[in-house]
């Protein structure tokens, strides 16, 4: 099956995966109670009905990120064998326990070890039954040919459809390529030559068709009036090849805008559920965030009252998605006149392009300092983070004068929300220079995935623990 119509089983799945994890926590509370009748006072009490149903609210979120993060929901467009299903699903497993301890910890809710482990082999077992099951099905449908695509090709048979044959037939699922409309061509490997494109109201007729693809030179929406209309006569779905000027990393899509059809060209496009549940883990992170390190809000508070003075926190105008301003907030760790006293220490910066940064700050207290390398001062930032300005993981938002500062592909960075953690804060932050600095946001950016933010928001515990924050 090809990328567009995949994106709605992938999120069939992510609902189906909902409701097995949900069946798998009551499940587990079933087949504990039956232990415990079986067995007696080996199996401790189970929690109350209404602290198990918030414990499944709060590690909900979490498994679904993890199953998107590992490409589990993928199902209609992998083919797992025994023993990678498996593993994957161990791994599944695996971070789930460390995510699921996690949660059991912050929210102090009692729950026996027994019906943790009760909860892990019902969930194992029902996965994998349920990948299996559609994995035949699948393997089963694509075999007696209801799944299988059968694929018309519009074009000249040159080496480049060639080329684009043999990619399709490397799909896990390849499509039937029943041959090809247009140019004749002698290269190896290209489909079989049915014809001139005139055939193509007769071929759809009498040939079993489910999509017509149209390759250069005969991609033109122009020219190709007629040959679209012989398409939606017989409700086959056409698509045209998107010739850009130049080889590039973009990639096309086709969005609606006021009922006009555009090609839109992104550079990194992001799969839409995957950005959904980075957005929700963003949301449900943060209000549990300051609901439980409030103690820690407040205690830096105080301490910055008594030693500095007021204000607690400082607020600062920075850049965020696509430019778009915000002020940040952060505890305040220099002297109230700090921004007068910047101009004065320019000579002195030692980051290159427009940033300012300096080791030894004399504008930073010793709170302040105690603060930055410990990365407190970045907690109020989870407000931040609540109100959809930031997110945990992206690119550290600049000043908003220092973003005007740069130029070219440096301005990539806004494409994406900023984050309160990224790539550059673990990978040695200060002692990355700007130029760096921007390859690594760009890297996070083009690359960016569930897993990803995962790594870098493991990696960012040490970080912060042996205070390797700012300088």
């Amino acid at each position: 099956m090809l990328s567009a119509a995949r994106e709605p089983l992938r999120r069939l799945v992510l609902l189906g995966d909902t409701l097995l994890v949900v069946v798998s926590m009551f499940g587990a509370r079933a087949v504990h109670s039956a232990l415990r009748e079986q067995f007696g006072a080996i199996f401790k009490q189970r929690p109350p009905l209404e602290e198990y149903i918030r414990l499944i609210y709060l590690t909900l979120p979490v498994w679904l990120v993890l199953i998107a993060a590992l490409g589990l929901h993928r199902v209609f467009e992998r083919s797992w064998t025994k023993g990678r299903l498996a593993w994957d699903l161990f791994k599944l497993h695996l971070l789930g326990f460390i995510a699921l301890t996690l949660v059991i910890f912050l929210t102090q809710t009692v729950i026996n070890r027994s019906l943790v482990i009760a909860f892990f082999a019902v969930s194992f077992a029902v996965m994998y039954a349920s990948r299996t099951l559609l994995g035949r099905w699948q393997r089963y449908q694509h075999a007696i040919g209801n799944s299988r695509e059968r694929i018309l090709l519009v074009g000249r048979g040159d080496k480049e459809m060639a080329d684009f044959a043999h990619l399709c037939m490397t799909d896990p699922f390849p499509p039937q390529i029943v041959g090809y409309l247009g140019e004749a061509g002698e290269v190896e490997g290209a489909p079989k030559h049915l014809g001139g494109i005139e055939l193509l109201d007769e071929i759809l007729h009498e040939g079993l068709i489910d999509r017509v693809l149209f390759l250069p030179p005969h991609n033109r929406p122009d020219e190709l009036e007629r040959a679209i209309q012989a398409c939606e006569t017989v409700g086959v779905t056409a698509e045209l090849a998107v010739d850009l000027p130049t080889r590039t990393q973009a990639m096309p899509q086709i969005v609606q805008r006021a009922g006009h059809p555009f090609v839109a060209i992104d550079v990194a496009p992001k799969p839409p559920d995957s950005l959904a549940i980075k957005h929700a883990f963003d949301f449900v992170a943060a209000f549990l965030g300051i609901l439980i390190l409030w103690p820690v809000f407040l205690v830096i508070a105080l301490a910055i009252l008594v030693t500095m003075g007021r204000p607690v926190l400082f607020f600062q105008e920075r850049a965020g998605l696509y430019g778009r301003r915000f002020k940040m907030i952060k505890f305040r760790t220099m002297v109230v006149d700090a921004d007068k006293k910047r101009d004065e220490l320019m000579t002195q910066n030692e980051m290159s392009g427009p940033v300012f940064k300096i080791t030894n700050d004399p504008r930073i207290t010793p709170l302040g300092r105690f603060l930055r390398r410990s990365s407190l001062d970045e907690l109020p930032q989870l407000f931040n983070v609540l109100l959809g300005e930031m997110s945990l993981v992206g690119p550290r938002p600049l000043l908003t004068n220092e973003q005007q500062g740069i130029s070219g592909w440096h301005r990539r960075r806004l494409s994406m929300r900023p984050g309160i953690t990224g790539l550059w804060q673990v990978s040695g932050r200060s002692d990355v220079d700007f130029d760096q600095w921007m390859k690594l946001d760009l890297r996070y950016i083009d690359g960016w995935s569930l897993m990803m933010d995962l790594k870098i928001l493991l990696k960012t515990v040490p970080a912060v623990l042996f205070a390797r924050g700012a300088k």
